[in-house]
């Protein structure tokens, strides 16, 4: 299976990129070989290809100093990658005070205008997706998850 999802990730199409990505996060360790490729892919112009290496690179291979600064600079670029990022962030554990990814997620916190809010509208889902993604930023503060960030 290894050289299957390895093979993916050269593929020409983004969404099998990031398919691949995401299996070979699944495998954790036992896919610690491929953490150069994904290193690679952390420069990517795709942001969601971006994101889905980095996540899946600290899955391989435990680095959380570049999944951390990938994560942090997706976030700042889309808010539409934030629930994904603090999942990750959560799962990670406690976040040091003082770090650049603590500042992110109690300024988030603390936030009035939502991460979702759009002039002009709103969907149904966007409340249940804020408070997914406030839940995922308290637990990554409390450090409720199995590592430790930086």
């Amino acid at each position: 299976m290894l050289p299957v999802l390895i093979e993916g990730l050269e593929s020409d199409q983004v969404h099998d990129r990031r398919s691949a990505a995401v299996a070979l996060g699944a495998l954790g360790p036992r896919a610690a070989v491929v953490a150069p490729r994904l290193r690679g892919l952390l420069a990517h112009d795709e942001l969601w290809l971006r994101v889905d290496a980095a996540i899946a690179l600290w899955e391989v291979s435990g680095r959380t100093r570049e999944t951390v600064a990938a994560l942090l600079t997706a976030w700042e670029q889309n808010r539409h990658v934030r629930v994904r990022v603090a999942e990750c962030l959560a799962r990670m554990g406690p976040v040091p005070e003082g770090s650049a990814a603590a500042h992110v997620l109690r300024s988030e916190l603390v936030s009035v205008r939502r991460h979702n809010a759009m002039d002009g509208g709103y969907g149904s889902h966007d409340i249940h997706e804020d408070e997914k993604l406030l839940a995922l930023c308290r637990q990554a503060l409390r450090g409720a998850g199995k590592g430790s960030t930086p």
